[in-house]
């Protein structure tokens, strides 16, 4: 693990040394909309309605969170991947990527788009923001706070992703610079900060968000349904008021500032106790007897997902659709290393295909049905925060208590089929090294190709 980690952080350096000559013209390609344009979209509702969609969608792309953040190049970097697919091709990116080779045009390509695309979104983000001002009389109702709250909350989100990519996890003193922090629509070069400059302004935004997200429906508990023709609605699809506030413990852990992380974690895990929200997936949603209507992300759980449209699309040749689909590094439930236990419902994320045994299917679609209005199967979502990373930010903050940490990692593994099976155990080490190891076990089954496990690898 020691070496993995190792060249993980290698990799991320050599990543940040491609762009140090390019991000300045990089980013003067990237240009928000002409005032005129943006004075047309923003004349209606309608129009910051619009604009706040359109950059939920471009982060759905492929070269974003459709692929490359999650299952492609953040899943090969943090060796979730061992085999199958494009890694079997020897010149391919992905076969460049699991060898940390970066100086490979094919690989150099996608790091560069995901830059481009990635501070593309925030200058529109930034537009957006600019006109909340400019035309807050056109919001009606508590419009103005929830846009311009989930603007800031994704501008916040965006750049935290960049510094966790491009930067190595240094809060001394001595850190060098990182990435910049673009706070304003222009076409200029804006400072680069470095990693603690960066979690500050990402606190920033936050704190700003969270305060105009008190107005959010899901905080306030207001009955949205049938108002603004369902706007309100589905709201982790958004980046509400408590995925906001898991994004913060998120920050807050990466800077290592455990006891303040836990605090906005139990936040969040209060409301799931409380109010009701964010409940753990049902069993038999996971295992229903249509397979058609298998809730095959528990998505239940998410504080915000994207509404990935293309999603079936995007894991067509690996994961579906094709007789060499990506295979786990990990075995799944044999050998001396594997991942689950045999009665762990995240096996449900695995099946059969083409005579192949344990293929992903967490995101395999079906098609769509309606059930008394309601659109099933629960699709074309991905995760980008779960309630269950919630529980692991406080079980690591209590690990020098290791019965107290435990005590919050089995919570998660209840909803994991652990208290229906006498074949499953629960976890029990006494500490704090056992219990750091259990949770970055967790971190590779729970969050498998949605990213997370790389981004967790990257600061142990």
């Amino acid at each position: 693990m020691k070496n993995i980690v190792h060249k993980i952080k290698l990799s991320v350096w050599i990543l940040l040394a491609l762009f140090v000559t390019t991000s300045c013209d990089s980013w003067l390609d990237v240009k928000p909309k002409t005032e005129e344009e943006a004075e047309r979209m923003f004349s209606t509702e309608e129009g910051f309605k619009s604009a706040l969609a359109g950059a939920y969608i471009s982060l759905s792309q492929p070269e974003l969170y459709g692929r490359e953040l999650t299952f492609g190049m953040v899943g090969i970097l943090g060796q979730e991947w061992g085999g199958g697919g494009t890694l079997d091709q020897s010149s391919s990116a992905y076969s460049f990527f699991l060898r940390y080779r970066y100086d490979e045009t094919v690989s150099k390509a996608i790091v560069e788009k995901v830059w481009g695309e990635m501070y593309k979104t925030i200058a529109n983000v930034n537009t957006l923001l600019e006109y909340t001002e400019k035309k807050r009389d056109v919001l009606r109702g508590n419009n103005y706070e929830i846009i311009r709250g989930e603007a800031l909350a994704l501008r916040a989100f965006i750049h935290f992703d960049l510094l966790r990519l491009y930067a190595e996890a240094d809060f001394s003193e001595t850190a060098g610079l990182s990435i910049p922090y673009v706070k304003e629509a222009k076409p200029a070069i804006a400072p680069q900060y470095t990693p603690a400059g960066v979690v500050e302004l990402v606190l920033g935004d936050i704190k700003d968000a969270l305060d105009l997200l008190e107005k959010d429906p899901i905080y306030t508990g207001q009955d949205v349904s049938g108002e603004d023709n369902g706007y309100l609605a589905n709201r982790n699809f958004h980046l509400n008021y408590y995925a906001v506030q898991g994004l913060k413990a998120r920050v807050l852990a990466y800077a290592k500032q455990m006891d303040k992380a836990a605090e906005a974690a139990l936040v969040v895990i209060g409301a799931q106790e409380n109010k009701d929200i964010f409940p753990w997936v049902k069993k038999n949603d996971i295992n229903p007897s249509d397979v058609t209507l298998k809730d095959r992300t528990f998505s239940t759980e998410h504080l915000f997902a994207l509404n990935t449209i293309k999603l079936d699309e995007n894991i067509k040749g690996y994961f579906k659709e094709t007789m060499s689909p990506m295979l786990p590094r990990q075995a799944i439930t044999s050998g001396s290393d594997y991942l689950y236990d045999v009665a762990d419902y995240r096996l449900k994320w695995f099946d059969n295909e083409n005579g192949l045994i344990n293929v992903f299917s967490k995101f395999w679609q079906s098609d769509k049905k309606t059930v008394d209005g309601i659109v099933l199967p629960k699709r074309d979502r991905m995760p980008m925060i779960r309630i269950s990373e919630m529980y692991y930010i406080v079980a690591e903050c209590d690990k020098a208590i290791p019965a107290t940490a435990v005590a919050r990692l089995n919570e998660v593994l209840a909803s994991r089929g652990y208290d229906d099976s006498e074949l499953l155990d629960p976890i029990s080490v006494n500490s704090a090294d056992a219990v750091q190891a259990e949770i970055l076990n967790e971190y590779r089954r729970e969050f498998i190709a949605e990213g997370q496990p790389f981004f967790y690898i990257h600061i142990k």
